[in-house]
C-alpha cells in the first residue's frame, strides 16, 4: 500500500472531526479515488504508520468500512480492499433509477435562490475537474452534484443512504471510466437537470434524472468485470 494515503500526522489536537473520522475519512478516500486498488491488501501496521495514528482509530475505522462494503476479510491475507463486482453496481444503479428521479421532482419543489446559485457553483466545478483530467476529481463532482438534489429535495434518510453507495460508486467511475466526449456528456445531463429543477418543472427533472441514470449505468456497469 505504499503511495495509497498520504503522509500524515492526523492526532494533532483539532477541534474539528475526531480521530477516528479524520482515519476514516483518509482511508475511504484512498479507496474511492483509487490510489488504493481493488483487491489489494491492507497492511494495518504500515497504514496506521502513514497516518501517524495508533492502531485503535485505524482498526475501528476498518471495522466499519468492512461493515459498508469497502474492505472485506480474504482469509491468512487479512483485510483487503472488497473488488468491484457487476452484481452490486447493477442492484445499485436500479435503486438510483428509482431514488434519483423522486429526489430531482422534490428538489424542484422546494428550489430556491441560494440552492440553484450553489448548484451551479458545482456544475463549474465539475467541468473545471473534467477538463484537468483527473478521474477522481471528475467522480467527486460528480457525486458532490448529486447530493446537492438529494440535499434540495430535503429528505435526509435519502441523502444519508445515498451518500454512502455514492462512495461506492465513485470507486467504480474512477476505474471504468476516462476522459473523453462521455464525460462531457454527463455534465450537459448535469445542466439539464439543474435547469428543469431551475424552472420548477417536477415532471421534467424527474425524467431527466432516470434518463440520466440508465444513460450511467450503462457507461460504467459495461467496463466492469462480470
Amino acid at each position: 500500500m505504499k503511495n495509497a494515503v498520504p503522509e500524515a500526522r492526523l492526532n494533532q489536537p483539532s477541534l474539528g472531526p475526531s480521530l477516528f473520522e479524520q482515519t476514516y475519512s483518509a482511508v475511504l478516500e484512498a479507496i474511492c479515488d483509487g490510489a488504493v486498488a481493488a483487491g489489494a491488501k491492507i497492511n494495518q501496521d504500515e497504514l496506521a504508520a502513514r497516518l501517524g495514528v495508533s492502531r485503535q482509530p485505524l482498526t475501528q475505522a476498518l471495522s466499519v468500512l468492512r461493515i459498508q462494503g469497502f474492505v472485506r476479510d480474504a482469509g491468512r491475507r487479512g483485510l483487503i480492499v472488497s473488488p468491484l463486482q457487476r452484481d452490486f453496481f447493477i442492484a445499485l444503479y436500479q435503486l438510483r433509477e428509482s431514488l434519483d428521479p423522486m429526489a430531482a421532482r422534490l428538489a424542484a419543489q422546494r428550489r430556491n435562490a441560494a440552492a440553484l446559485r450553489a448548484g451551479a457553483r458545482l456544475l463549474r466545478d465539475g467541468r473545471n475537474a473534467m477538463l484537468s483530467g483527473s478521474l477522481a476529481g471528475v467522480s467527486a463532482a460528480d457525486m458532490a452534484f448529486h447530493v446537492w438534489i438529494y440535499e434540495l429535495a430535503g429528505n435526509p434518510l435519502l441523502t444519508d443512504t445515498m451518500r454512502l453507495y455514492w462512495h461506492h460508486l465513485r470507486r467504480a467511475m474512477t476505474v471504468v471510466l476516462t476522459p473523453s466526449a462521455d464525460r462531457a456528456l454527463v455534465w450537459e445531463e448535469h445542466d439539464a437537470m439543474h435547469q428543469a429543477i431551475a424552472d420548477g418543472d417536477e415532471a421534467l427533472a424527474a425524467q431527466r434524472a432516470r434518463q440520466h441514470i440508465r444513460d450511467a449505468a450503462q457507461r460504467v456497469i459495461e467496463g466492469l468485470p462480470g
